[in-house]
């Protein structure tokens, strides 16, 4: 975000306490030594510097410490550094903070001059509070100050290592369509502050401002050591075939000089850079940050108490929570003590990116460097877990770290250390920053983290957190999507879930987290994403369950999906099916129900129909109506689903037609299927319709329906009638001495009756049959034993 503000001094520079103290740790040897290969590194063609100093062959690689380029002065880097005024010297300093609210200039000025110390350093960003040089009595006076948070003592600070690479091609800066690596000068869109020794103006960085710290000149922020001049170059150098490149060419760099001419500082200084980098805001929207990114290749001995310092007062982690809580990205390095950087802050803080070194000889990935650069001591093999570096949990990315080759006052250097590690880092941040400013400082660490790679001799690694090598080659300008749905889901009658597949299609460069939403569901419905965002190159797959409660209306169902980037929207509407199938129920038939009793005017009747169906859940149950004579319809009764039937009563001679219909367990019903009218008679035992063969007697019998029976007790003895109608029952009398008789109906047998019963009963329906249509038909009945059979009439329907 270009903006343009007044050119104000700043440093920064990698630190590690010593004791109580702060000081730049002493470069054992930072140029590299003989070469395993056949050629030293080399710049590669078009995209790498052309006036690169090679590393000078020798037997004793100690001979090449601080070889520069052959046109430039000797580097101060790795020499003892001359006493400079301002030196760091934290006795008897301390750090005052103050509690939220409180006026720091007023308070600092009324304190000083009741308990007579004089504060040089004021903040009022990051944290307010002030720092000066105080005596016991005014420690013990300020600690008990009612406006006062805490007191604690300042601290010396000191550079980590340094040394050089060729880390701009290992992290894929070259090919990054970001970084645009050609040889034009085309600037990155950022701004970056250095928070180190300070910035040299050389001709090959962007150097547009600063602070200084380190002395009471706050815009004395040009650097002498060189390690502030280093990290800025790996961050930024401008790409105009001459000199180096850096990761992000061109930015905007800030130096916040936070550590003096000797590579040393305390923690007031430190925390001093911050507030004004906390200060800084853009002048086109003063609710974001200036700075987009801030280096910090320094550090001190410290934990992470996880609640940013609140719980362990440590007050460099309070101003970086602060500082990162406003929109700025912080890059650490993890240090050089070949241990756990849980013991070094920030490298330690959470809400930094923790930067370790990798040792890479050729800028290429495949291990095949060979042994090349001696730092620290040693060679170190090519894509190999640098020997110095800090390792650990807290580690988020490990970027190129042993000899890489930068700018320093005066030309250009070699140097090693963490510290060269995460400029890379520091610079693929701007990267991000320029194509996506609305990258939280959590998204970005995201992306880096997802653009990297395990490239590397991970099994060198000194734990089993394998960091992923920073790489920007993928890192594009901003992508767009869109949203495709899927096939229409389904759901039947008895509710369910629909499962609505969205695909989130991206252009080549889209990579960033897309969110996803759905709009309002037909009340009783409710939505779930399997996930509520995707991440990632490529084509993804989300799916929105929706789940349909049992009963909802059939038909088509509508649901808006939508996925959000940042603002830029896409949305999609998914369809779903309700497929809320109706029952059929089948015409009921009635035929005279057997074992019950007739009367001269009336005949128990039995309802009866088929199994109701349906193609997507069971039957729940059924309705049954009658109508009689023509008349309307009445409700003869409800049964479950088990029941498929009804007994009544009709009177002989009126005309009766049932229907029925089925109900599914969702609750539809089905259309009406009615049965045919039929119309009840009796036909007596004496009719001439029925003839009899054999010995048959009539005998008056008053309860019998016609006053009398005719009966046989012959075995073979036969009665049959001819008649016309849908359905035919047999009435009779029953008893104890009763027999049995065979019953054939249109001259086939169906089945066997007995009369016998324990007492005796009357007009009794014996024997009942139903046919499709109405039509002529038979009916007999032949004696199977000598036992007394009667007949007292036969009840037909038609």
């Amino acid at each position: 975000m270009r903006r343009l503000l007044t050119a104000i001094a700043a440093a920064s520079m990698l630190v590690s306490s010593v004791g109580s103290a702060l000081a730049v740790e002493p470069v054992p040897s930072t140029d590299p030594g003989p070469t395993v290969e056949p050629s030293p590194i080399a710049p590669s063609a078009s995209a790498e510097p052309t006036s690169v100093a090679e590393p000078l062959p020798s037997a004793d690689p100690e001979t090449n410490a601080g070889a520069v380029a052959p046109t430039t002065a000797p580097s101060t880097v790795g020499k003892t550094a001359p006493a400079v005024a301002g030196s760091a010297d934290p006795s008897g300093r301390w750090i005052v903070v103050l509690k939220d609210g409180t006026n720091a200039a007023t308070t600092v000025k009324d304190r000083g001059r009741k308990l007579g110390f004089k504060a040089d350093r004021t903040f009022s960003h990051a944290f307010r509070g002030f720092s000066a040089k105080l005596d016991r009595g005014q420690v013990d006076a300020l600690r008990r100050d009612a406006s006062v948070a805490m007191v604690v003592p300042d601290e010396k600070i000191e550079a980590e290592a340094q040394s050089i690479p060729t880390g701009i091609s290992r992290m894929g800066a070259r090919v990054s369509p970001v970084a645009r690596i050609n040889g034009i000068d085309e600037r990155i869109d950022a701004d970056v502050a250095i928070v180190d020794t300070g910035i040299t103006q050389v001709a090959d960085l962007n150097v547009v401002g600063g602070y200084n710290c380190s002395t009471t000149n706050r815009a004395a922020w040009r650097d002498v050591y060189g390690h502030g001049t280093h990290v800025a170059g790996t961050v930024g150098a401008i790409d105009n075939a001459d000199g180096v490149v850096g990761v992000a060419p061109g930015v905007r760099l800030w130096a916040v000089k936070i550590l003096d001419d000797s590579g040393e500082g305390l923690l007031s200084w430190y925390v001093c850079g911050l507030d004004w980098i906390a200060a800084q805001r853009d002048p086109t929207n003063p609710s974001r940050p200036l700075i987009e990114a801030v280096n910090m290749s320094v550090t001190k001995w410290g934990k992470d108490d996880g609640n940013c310092g609140n719980t362990n007062k440590d007050i460099l982690h309070q101003a970086i929570c602060r500082l990162v809580a406003s929109g700025v990205t912080v890059a650490a390095a993890a240090a050089n003590d070949s241990s756990s950087a849980a013991a070094r802050v920030p490298a330690a803080y959470n809400e930094v990116i923790t930067v370790s070194a990798l040792a890479d000889t050729d800028g290429k990935p495949g291990s095949l460097g060979g042994h090349r650069c001696l730092s620290w001591g040693t060679y170190d093999a090519d894509d190999t877990f640098a020997d110095f570096s800090n390792y650990g949990s807290d580690v988020d990315l490990i970027a190129p770290g042993k000899c890489i080759w930068s700018t320093v006052p005066g030309g250009f250097q070699y140097m090693s250390g963490t510290s060269m590690a995460t400029p890379h880092v520091t610079g693929a941040v701007a990267l991000v920053k320029s194509t996506r400013p609305y990258f939280t400082t959590g998204e970005v660490k995201e992306a880096l983290q997802y653009l990297g790679n395990l490239g590397w001799k991970t099994n060198t690694d000194p734990d089993p957190y394998h960091e992923k090598l920073l790489d920007v080659s993928r890192l594009g300008p901003r992508g767009d999507f869109s949203l495709a749905s899927g096939t229409v889901a389904a759901v039947g009658e008895g509710g369910g879930s629909a499962r609505l597949a969205v695909a989130i299609n991206r252009s080549t460069t889209s990579f960033e987290r897309v969110r996803l939403s759905f709009g309002t569901l037909p009340a009783g419905m409710t939505g779930s994403f399997d996930k509520t965002s995707v991440y990632g190159f490529g084509t993804t797959t989300a799916t929105l369950t929706v789940n349909v409660p049992q009963g909802t209306a059939r038909g088509t169902y509508a649901v808006t999906v939508t996925g959000d980037e940042h603002g830029n929207r896409h949305a999609v509407t998914s369809t779903f099916v309700v497929k809320n199938d109706i029952p059929t129920a089948l015409p009921p038939t009635m035929a005279p129900r057997t074992k019950a009793t007739t009367t001269n005017t009336t005949v128990p009747v039995q309802v009866s129909w088929a199994a109701g169906t349906d193609p997507t859940s069971a039957i729940g149950g059924y309705e049954v109506q009658r109508s009689i004579n023509g008349g309307g319809w009445t409700a003869l009764g409800s049964t479950a689903a088990s029941v498929r039937g009804v007994a009544t009563t009709q009177t002989l001679g009126s005309r009766y037609q049932y229907r029925v219909r089925a109900r599914d367990v969702v609750g539809n019903w089905s259309a009406w299927a009615a049965g045919p009218i039929l119309t009840g008679s009796l036909v007596q035992e004496r009719s001439s319709v029925v003839v009899y063969h054999g010995t048959w007697r009539k005998t008056l019998y008053s309860l019998a329906s016609g006053g009398s029976t005719t009966y046989a007790t012959a075995t073979g003895a036969r009665a049959r009638m001819t008649f016309s109608g849908r359905a035919i029952a047999i009435v009779a009398p029953v008893g104890p001495t009763r027999g049995t008789a065979a019953v054939y109906v249109d001259g086939v047998y169906k089945r066997t009756v007995s009369f016998r019963a324990t007492s005796g009963r009357s007009r009794m329906v014996m024997y009942s049959t139903t046919f499709a249509a109405v039509g002529s038909h038979s009916i007999e009945l032949r004696l199977t034993t000598s036992k007394r059979v009667d007949l007292d009439a036969f009840v037909i329907l038609r």
